[in-house]
């Protein structure tokens, strides 16, 4: 078994930090960071796989919207003046799912009567996770959810409870 692979980064090294908002990438060739980046306005990079830039969703004057590349491309995005990451990606002609990495085709064949890779259930699950997490994080900041991320919260609740269900585990 081999250790991890390493990537570039999307939009990284010397001289990219700054982008305008004319970018065109299409998720299905681009890695998520380089889909988001040209579209923002002042971004800088804080480090690997971070940039701090103008929320697009808001009249923002100094930037406000961490973004934040994760181990597998997937791209975290945060406005620090409260807006939804759903507002913040709409207003960049973007949906929620332009934020994830193209899906990989190289998976090996499910075997007989094999009804789920487990690999890809723990990357759902994970997923799903991540979702209630960034959600309770905001309501213990005493932040109220947007209704879009409320329906998404649910949405993740009852994937989370139908795995479980899937598993035998009743809960």
């Amino acid at each position: 078994m081999s250790g991890p692979q390493k990537r570039k980064r999307p939009g990284g090294g010397p001289g990219a930090s700054q982008h305008s908002a004319s970018g065109t990438a299409s998720q299905s060739t681009a890695w998520p960071a380089a889909t988001l980046l040209p579209r923002l306005e002042r971004v800088r990079e804080l480090g690997p796989g971070r940039w701090i830039a103008r929320c697009p969703a808001h009249d923002d004057r100094s930037p406000s919207l961490s973004v934040r590349e994760t181990d597998d491309a997937t791209i975290l995005v945060h406005c620090w003046a409260g807006c939804p990451s759903a507002d913040v990606v709409a207003a960049l002609g973007l949906e929620l799912s332009d934020l994830f990495p193209p899906r990989r085709d190289d998976r090996a064949p499910l075997r007989p009567r094999e009804r789920w890779v487990p690999r890809d259930v723990l990357a759902a699950v994970a997923g799903e996770a991540l979702v209630v997490a960034i959600a309770a994080d905001d309501l213990a900041a005493g932040r109220r959810l947007a209704d879009a991320d409320r329906e998404r919260l649910r949405t993740a609740s009852l994937r989370l409870r139908a795995a479980a269900r899937e598993v035998g585990v009743d809960g």
